[in-house]
């Protein structure tokens, strides 16, 4: 079998991820322009509930699966691969049905008591069946990504969004006139919809691929696995509870802080789904790349500790590190420079510019955020990771109940970038400790802040310029965001922070454009390197 890169997963992912995204967000456009800021105010009330329960289940044992089969693929175990998925997939199974019985008979008192708004049961209840399809999808997902094969991945997360979408379209409109609670449960059958059909997509690619017999060479009983499995899934699994969970009780206590602040229910509704349904996504969009770098690292970090290739480990790390923070800076400038003419185009008569403004100081913490949890994650430091996650909790939860009723979204926005700012100290620390990597300021810090400077001094320039064409509103978002996104560009290669040759490796221009031969040897050792 032959092995992927390291960097080429991450490409293969933020491509996949990147037109995932596009059809995430023309289906949150949509739903936003359908069922308005209340209505998404509504919807993101229902998701943190679910996301407790799904990511307790699933995320561990996804992990877990990752870790493993990347380790026993490395000794060339294949009967142990296959092994280990299987036994993850009766046991996510069982217990994702478990936890739905439970919550059938729970309905209502979680609509009415927990969220307190009687419009939601609907939708809890459409979203119950989902549960176990998740589930069972994150085992096959785990599979995947300790082989570094992500390609059925993200085909099948594709077709989930293209279900989505169809369903959402076909149903909301005729739902709509019943009521938010209607059109939101529309919404849900879509979610559930799209989970479905991804969970088929990743069960045909997988049962193709183990068709043929392997040797049983290194098998390993089922018990021995089972207990690999929960040894690792366990610790990750009540990592993602418990901070799940203070997601939850934040989410939860934003609308009612918001109440505390002098706005009536529907008002504290309207700028609850702005601030989490609308502004929140749009800074999540560029996680595609640190998602994709985090998803990969895990099984990437596990083969180099399994070969004892360290040099390899703190190199990865250190450049996911440093790609991470560059991108943070980028959308921080991007978000910055033009929250108005993003916000106005893509949600019409919400009016999230400030909000959207305000919130692009977050985007450096989050980001960095996500690549350090995956590295801890790969360095089996789940436990520390829990701890820092529970400290920046406590302190945005802070933000939230002392704050927010005085100062509005400014007050949640200062707690999500001090919490932020804590947990990324804190994760790096770890990090640098358990694996001795030095800290490169020159080239973490001070060269994005100058991209980030530059491209910030740019922006003027280009609103003045386009203003001049008269452009449609769409076109000329568009025009000012790849604008500034080439003055990043140039800025990059000047400072020598990426040179030409790994951009174009990176965002994977190679298999599109001829290089010239020098670039394509350049290519080659780099990839060379990263094998």
């Amino acid at each position: 079998m032959r092995r992927r890169s390291f960097i080429r997963s991450t490409i293969i992912l933020m491509i996949s991820g990147l037109l995932v995204r596009i059809l995430g967000f023309v289906y949150r456009i949509y739903l936003s322009n359908l069922i308005g800021a209340e209505g998404m105010g509504l919807f993101q009330l229902i998701s943190p509930v679910f996301s407790l329960i799904i990511l307790t289940l699933s995320s561990g044992i996804s992990i877990a699966v990752s870790r493993l089969v990347a380790a026993e693929n490395v000794r060339g175990n294949v009967i142990n691969t296959r092994r280990i998925t299987n036994c993850a997939l009766w046991l996510i199974v069982s217990l994702g049905t478990i936890v739905s019985i439970v919550l059938l008979f729970n309905v209502r008192y979680i609509s009415n008591v927990i969220l307190k708004d009687p419009r939601t049961y609907y939708s809890i209840l459409l979203y119950i069946p989902c549960i176990p399809v998740i589930a069972s999808a994150s085992a096959l997902k785990g599979y995947f990504y300790g082989l570094q094969e992500v390609a059925p991945t993200a085909l099948s997360q594709i077709v989930e969004q293209i279900i989505r979408i169809g369903i959402v379209i076909t149903m909301a409109t005729q739902f709509i006139g019943k009521g938010l609670e209607y059109a939101c449960a529309a919404a849900t059958i879509g979610m559930t919809l799209g989970e479905v059909s991804n969970l088929l997509v990743l069960c045909i690619i997988y049962r193709r691929k183990n068709r043929k017999r392997v040797s049983q060479q290194g098998l390993k009983r089922r018990k021995v696995l089972l207990k690999e499995i929960l040894a690792i899934s366990v610790p990750v699994s009540f990592n993602r509870f418990t901070t799940s969970f203070m997601y939850t009780i934040e989410t939860i206590l934003i609308p009612r802080s918001l109440l505390k602040g002098g706005l009536n229910y529907q008002t504290s509704m309207i700028e609850f789904g702005k601030l989490t349904g609308m502004a929140m996504p749009l800074l999540y969009f560029p996680t595609i790349v640190t998602s994709s770098l985090a998803t990969v690292l895990v099984p990437a970090i596990s083969e180099a500790i399994a070969a004892k290739n360290y040099k390899i480990l703190n190199y990865k790390i250190s450049r996911s590190i440093q790609i991470t923070v560059l991108l943070g800076f980028i959308f921080t400038a991007v978000f910055y420079s033009f929250p108005d003419i993003i916000g106005n185009v893509l949600y019409k008569n919400e009016s999230i510019g400030d909000m959207l403004k305000i919130l692009s100081y977050t985007c450096i913490f989050m980001y960095l955020q996500q690549t350090l949890i995956g590295t801890l994650n790969g360095l089996g430091k789940q436990a520390l990771s829990l701890r820092h996650a529970i400290v920046g909790y406590i302190v945005r939860i802070g933000f939230v109940v002392f704050c927010m009723p005085y100062y509005g979204v400014n007050g949640y926005v200062w707690g999500t970038i001090a919490s932020s700012v804590i947990v990324c100290i804190l994760n790096l620390a770890a990090v640098t400790k358990t694996t001795g990597m030095i800290i490169n300021l020159k080239n973490w810090v001070i060269k994005p802040l100058a991209v980030c400077m530059g491209m910030i001094l740019c922006s003027p320039i280009i609103i003045e310029f386009l203003s001049v064409f008269q452009f449609k509103a769409l076109i000329t978002a568009a025009l000012c965001v790849i604008l500034q996104l080439g003055a990043a560009l140039a800025l990059i290669v000047v400072l020598d922070i990426l040179s030409i040759s790994e951009i174009i490796k990176f965002t994977g221009l190679n298999k599109i454009i001829k290089t010239p031969s020098n670039i394509s040897k350049a290519v080659n050792h780099l990839d060379h390197l990263l094998m």
